[in-house]
Order: structure tokens, then C-alpha cells, then sequence
């Protein structure tokens, strides 16, 4: 018999239990593989884990805002815009796009329709002068990293795998989205400074 309280059990194979013991649980994963072996993982280091990541990615971000020529243009968008755009993106899709409120105008004076940028999107503007300032940026990014941070202080091993009021995706599939949708906006800005600058952002990963 095995009682579990606030954790996730995964089990892979059999595990003797020769005593027919009780094993209690308490915030924390039991994964059982295939032998008596069990390795007991703290639900709370697998939030710090995905949390450190995040934080991975912020370094890589703010260095690119640094770094970027936000005036130069491709496709017909300053590369300002495109930075705005996958910011704005984790403000609104990393927790719960369904309860979203954008602060970006009235704390940083940036149009919340700049972020828009494929001409067959409503609010869509085509005005390649409009450049945002590096200011504006490097402020909403400490507003939307403080707010992500604020996140993972109270998100549990349970919430992370249900989803939002009203929305279609669970937490994790929202955080793991906003990863993959960053850091190819990341890599396209990256390219964009390069092909003017002929140098490339410095890039943070594990190590």
C-alpha cells in the first residue's frame, strides 16, 4: 500500500516491497525503476530547476538588449519591434494569457500593438521609423523577469501540470512554449545586430 500526499508517483517495472510496508510521501516524486532501487526527488528543486533555466535565459536576453542594433531593419521590422515582440509574448503567454493585463503603456510608454508583428495580424502597424528605445526595453524586461520570478516563488509541482482557468494548456506546456518561442526570437535578433555590428552576442547556457 502506498500513500501519497501532494506528489507524483512513477512507477517503472515492479518494486519488492518484501515487508509489505506503508511508504508515505510528502511533497516529493517516488520514481521506482525496475529494481528496489528509488530515487526521491523534492517537488520543490524540480520548479528551482525549471526556474534556473528561466533565469539562464534572462542573462541571454538582457545581454542581447545591451548588445542590439535596434534600428536595423529586416523583413521590413526594426529589430526593436522584434524584441518588444517576445518580450510582450512572456509577459502574456508565460503564466496565463487567459488573465492577462498589459502595463507595458502606462509604465513605459510602449503601444502594446508594436508587439504585433505579421502584417496579417489586427493592430499590425508598418512604420519601420518607430524605434523603441533601449531604456523602454531593458525597463519592461526587469518588469516581466520580476514577474516570472514572482511566479516560480509560489508555483507547485501540482499546479505545473494543470492548466490555467480558461486556457487550453497546462503551466508547464505555457513555460515550455515561451522557452522554445524566446530563444528563436533570441537567435533571429542575434542575427539581425550581427549583420550590422559583425559580432555576435555573448551566449550563457549550463556552464
Amino acid at each position: 500500500m502506498i500513500k501519497e500526499s501532494n506528489c507524483i508517483s512513477i512507477n517503472r517495472g515492479t518494486v519488492p516491497n518484501k515487508e509489505n510496508s506503508m511508504i508515505k510521501k510528502s511533497n516529493r516524486i517516488s520514481i521506482n525503476r525496475g529494481t528496489a532501487e528509488t530515487s526521491i526527488i523534492h517537488e520543490e528543486e524540480i520548479i528551482h530547476q525549471i526556474a534556473k533555466q528561466q533565469a539562464i535565459n534572462f542573462i541571454n536576453v538582457k545581454d542581447q538588449i545591451l548588445k542590439a542594433d535596434l534600428e536595423a531593419v529586416f523583413d521590413g521590422e526594426n529589430n526593436s519591434r522584434y524584441i518588444f515582440h517576445y518580450l510582450h509574448s512572456l509577459d502574456r503567454f508565460f503564466i496565463n494569457p487567459m488573465d492577462y493585463v498589459y502595463e507595458g503603456e502606462k509604465l513605459f510608454g510602449i503601444p502594446e500593438n508594436l508587439s504585433v508583428i505579421d502584417s496579417t495580424r489586427e493592430g499590425y502597424v508598418h512604420d519601420k521609423s518607430i524605434v523603441i528605445s533601449r531604456k523602454q526595453l531593458l525597463d519592461y524586461f526587469e518588469y516581466v523577469k520580476n514577474k516570472i520570478e514572482k511566479y516560480f516563488e509560489k508555483l507547485t509541482l501540482s499546479e505545473l501540470v494543470e492548466k490555467p482557468k480558461d486556457c487550453d494548456y497546462s503551466r508547464l506546456e505555457l513555460i515550455l512554449g515561451q522557452f522554445r518561442h524566446l530563444m528563436w526570437h533570441v537567435g533571429l535578433s542575434s542575427g539581425i545586430t550581427f549583420s550590422t555590428k559583425k559580432e555576435w552576442n555573448t551566449f550563457t547556457g549550463l556552464s
